[in-house]
This record gives C-alpha cells, sequence and structure tokens, in this order.
C-alpha cells in the first residue's frame, strides 16, 4: 500500500491520520475571516487561500491539513464599513486558537503551523496572544503562527483584494473571480475595499510566483522544527 504523507484530517481515517503522524507529526491550521473582498472575490478569500497555502506546504513536508477557519477579527466592517462581513469578538479568536492549539497537542501533534490569511493587526495579536500562552504551557510543542505575507515580504506587498491576494486567489480557485464587476475606474480602499495595486493586474502566473516564493522561504523553517521535534 502506498505510504501516505499528507492529508486533509476531515477527510482521513484513523489508521490514515495516524500512519502520516508517524511520519510528520505536523497539523497545519489554515484561519480566515468571512469579510468584504471588493466585488471581484469571494467572501472567504481569505481562508481558502491560507487552505491553500497550507496544502502546499504540507506536499512538502507531510502531515495533515484541518478546514480553514473563518472566524476573524479587525476586519475591514468596523474599519471602512463594508457588508457582507463577520467581525468577531478579539477575545473569540484568542480564546478559539487555544482551544485549537491544545486538542491538536492533545492529539499528539509536535509541530503546529497556522497561517493566517486575514492579517488585520488586531487579528494577528489575538492569534499571537492564544501562541504565547499556549508556548508556556507546552514548551515541547513547536509552534509557527504567521500571516501569510511575512515568507512573501520583500518579493510581494501584503494587500487586501488586490493584486496579490487576486492573483492567489486566480491560482487556487479562478472560478470565483470575476474582475468584470471592479468599477471602471481605479479601486480605491475607501470605495471599494481595495488597499494596493489594482486587481486587475492580477494573474493566475504570478499567484504561481508567489506560491514559489512562499514556498522557498516557509518550507525550511518548518522542515528544521520537525526535526528539533522533541518526542
Amino acid at each position: 500500500m502506498k505510504k501516505v504523507k499528507w492529508g486533509k484530517y476531515e477527510q482521513s481515517r484513523p489508521d490514515q491520520i495516524e500512519a502520516i503522524q508517524k511520519n510528520a507529526p505536523v497539523a497545519y491550521i489554515p484561519w480566515g475571516a468571512l469579510e468584504w473582498h471588493s466585488y471581484h472575490a469571494p467572501i472567504g478569500l481569505d481562508g481558502m487561500k491560507a487552505y491553500g497555502l497550507c496544502a502546499a506546504l504540507a506536499k512538502e513536508t507531510g502531515g495533515v491539513i484541518l478546514p480553514p477557519i473563518y472566524v476573524g477579527t479587525d476586519t475591514i466592517k468596523p474599519y471602512k464599513g463594508f457588508k457582507h462581513t463577520i467581525e468577531h469578538n478579539p477575545n473569540t479568536v484568542t480564546t478559539l486558537c487555544g482551544e485549537y492549539l491544545n486538542q491538536l497537542a492533545d492529539e499528539g501533534f509536535k509541530v503546529l503551523i497556522l497561517v493566517t490569511g486575514h492579517y488585520g493587526e488586531g487579528h494577528v495579536e489575538a492569534i499571537k496572544k492564544a501562541v504565547e500562552k499556549f508556548s508556556k504551557a507546552n514548551p515541547g510543542i513547536r509552534i509557527w503562527a504567521f500571516p501569510d505575507s511575512d515568507p512573501l515580504e520583500g518579493s510581494f506587498p501584503a494587500n487586501h483584494a488586490a493584486r496579490g491576494e487576486t492573483s492567489f486567489q486566480l491560482l487556487f480557485h479562478p472560478e470565483m473571480v470575476d474582475l468584470s464587476t471592479l468599477p471602471d475606474r481605479e479601486a480605491t480602499l475607501d470605495d471599494d475595499g481595495v488597499w494596493g495595486e489594482d486587481p486587475r493586474n492580477a494573474s493566475t502566473e504570478e499567484g504561481q510566483e508567489m506560491l514559489k516564493v512562499f514556498l522557498q522561504n516557509a518550507v525550511p523553517r518548518i522542515k528544521k522544527l520537525l526535526e528539533e521535534n522533541v518526542s
């Protein structure tokens, strides 16, 4: 039987999860928000983006990927008032994050990787708070929680619903993007919820290049965490 290197947690049998854990005891947690991403992109872009990135990482390192978590704070709703956004209290994010980390540790995972596709400052701080508490209580567990923009820093700028995020969406779920719905002018943060370069300049090819850089910068660090794993 072919050895299973990685898998989707919710779609795996117990024996499959245990086989993956034996070789790579790492769990990937993709985090997002249900949030306005202008007219052209889906509300769940952040979670789908994080999930696609986690899947790419798991294929390189082994491990399991959890379903995306759509619980975000510091979204564009209180910031700019855009609809179709679900804003959560930061304490909710911190509590939920802590519960996920503790439960995954209880399930025997030794390396936890949390990739958040939503990176409002308050959201990142809420996750950081949970991670710091968890790390103090679980010194034998290796954990890295980070916004997906971090491994791209210096190569591709952080953005919201602009060229970069739209390129990732075109790479992972192109059928959900409709650039024709954008206004016949330059999209702005105040009017359209776009922060960054015009999303009409996005492409699948750029999404592939961004993914390449992301993996080049993230995979070695995760492999090091696996090597440092304390059983």
